[in-house]
């Protein structure tokens, strides 16, 4: 009498079950990676918009005169782009150097935060420092928002 094998293939199954899950698990943990990925981006963004703002707010102090007496350090979104005044190698009277403040720390952000926009207002010698940037987050995404983006800003009040 011949036996019979009904176990036959049953091997197949389960190396086809143990790739599916490995695959699955794969996925898992792409998507893990890039939401870690775009939150250090976020948290990079936020800290360069701290580090800006006490960058311009130390270079009102150094400028104390020119930040108190005058509005040379008021921003505003729509305003256009502040000049370099030439004054850096031969020195610069306190207009030239808010001038040059803003100059730049325009620059710096824009190179810092691509897209964002600083509002400086002031308030007899209380200085509010705004910035604000376009960021993407994995936790906005759904099915129907493939490129979505979060709009953040920063803002610092300061009183000279």
């Amino acid at each position: 009498m011949k036996k019979v094998n009904s176990s036959r293939g049953f091997t197949l199954i389960e190396v086809l079950i143990a790739i599916l899950v490995l695959a699955i698990g794969l996925l898992g943990m792409a998507s893990l990676t890039m939401t870690s990925l775009q939150s250090n981006q976020g948290a990079y963004l936020r800290s360069q918009a701290s580090l800006l703002s006490f960058d311009i707010v130390e270079r009102m102090r150094a400028n104390w005169t020119e930040a108190t007496t005058t509005n040379s350090y008021v921003l505003t979104a729509s305003a256009a782009a502040t000049s370099d005044p030439g004054c850096a190698a031969s020195g610069c009277i306190a207009s030239q150097q808010a001038q040059l403040d803003l100059s730049q720390w325009r620059a710096d952000l824009a190179n810092s935060i691509p897209g964002a926009t600083a509002v400086i207002s002031r308030t007899n010698n209380q200085y509010t420092i705004t910035i604000s940037w376009q960021e993407s987050s994995a936790l906005n995404r759904g099915i129907t928002q493939q490129n979505s983006a979060e709009s953040l800003s920063y803002t610092m009040r300061v009183d000279l």
